[in-house]
């Protein structure tokens, strides 16, 4: 979204608009989170980011996956705000050792992959410092950080290639989306698995961990329809935690179809009119993505049976 200074846009009825962030409402920012329900964009101005100078890049191995959780907990808390802080967890480096024999630190269950830069190669050192410095308090057992872009690579390849692996596990895989409070990590981490057992189904943890972006992807055999339910009651447990800790039913993958029903958790119905309203600024018809967003809408029953409360 702050990347996004400008569009072209096609409303429903074929009038063509421009949109800045220069006076007047921020039409821009509903248009970039409406999920194309408002219209077709045809052109869009971004801001481009300079690479940075410097960069630093680790990969830190724990014993217990709430030791990575703390660890992310405690590097925001301290104002530490790496590029990149991603978690990995058992499941996933299981995963990723069948299918393309990755070798771990003997005893770890969980790694974070951090990354810092800037400008200045001394400063993101000595932040990188800290950050290590922080994950060795919480019982880390492996700190290595990449001396050369060829090790930098590595290190990143147990992020890149882990959802791939994990059709290793199970022929059909979930991955949720959601988002909390960074310092609610380590609770909500240790609720994905009970619930996951609760519900007797597969779960492996690979996420966003400096945003508090969640990716809880349970793994199972979508031909057994006892399953299927299970994924739906386990996802849609999830959800309902992420808003206990105060946090939303999505972090970056939308609502779309698989989360209409979830959005009246969140937002009363006045809340949800108001959304409606909004929308009907630019489309108060049907075409334009329909049947996505907002719950209700008109012309949407055969979207009432689906597996509600997960995203693929």
């Amino acid at each position: 979204l702050q990347h996004i200074e400008a569009v072209t846009m096609v409303e429903p009825s074929g009038e063509v608009v421009e949109l800045d962030r220069s006076v007047g409402f921020d039409f821009l920012s509903l248009i970039v989170g409406g999920e194309g329900t408002l219209g077709v964009v045809t052109e869009a101005v971004v801001r481009l980011t300079p690479l940075p100078k410097a960069v630093e890049t680790c990969l830190i191995a724990f014993p217990e996956v709430r030791m990575a959780t703390e660890s992310v907990a405690s590097i925001i808390r301290v104002g530490l705000i790496p590029a990149a802080l991603e978690l990995v967890d058992h499941g996933i480096m299981g995963a990723l050792k069948a299918a393309f024999g990755l070798v771990f630190p003997e005893g770890s269950q969980a790694l974070l992959l951090v990354e810092c830069d800037g400008e200045d190669g001394e400063n993101v050192k000595g932040e990188m410092e800290r950050v290590a410095d922080i994950a060795r308090t919480h019982g880390a057992i492996d700190v290595t950080i990449a001396q050369n872009e060829a090790e930098r690579a590595k290190l990143w390849t147990a992020r890149k290639k882990g959802v791939g692996a994990m059709g290793r596990l199970a022929p059909s895989v979930v991955t949720h989306d959601g988002v909390i409070p960074r310092s609610k990590l380590p609770e909500m981490l240790d609720a994905v698995y009970r619930i996951a057992a609760e519900k007797g189904v597969g779960v492996a943890n690979i996420f966003h961990a400096g945003d508090g972006n969640l990716h809880p992807c349970f793994y199972f055999d979508d031909r057994d329809p006892a399953q299927v339910k299970a994924v739906v009651e386990a996802g849609e447990a999830v959800i309902d935690l992420c808003l206990s800790l105060g946090g939303s039913i999505t972090g970056e993958h939308g609502v779309g179809v698989e989360k209409l029903d979830l959005m009246a958790r969140m937002f009363s119905p006045e809340d949800l009119e108001l959304q409606a309203m909004a929308k009907r600024i630019f489309n108060d018809g049907d075409l334009c993505n329909p049947c996505k967003v907002l719950p209700n809408q008109r012309s949407c029953v055969e979207h009432r049976v689906r597996w509600r409360g997960t995203a693929w």
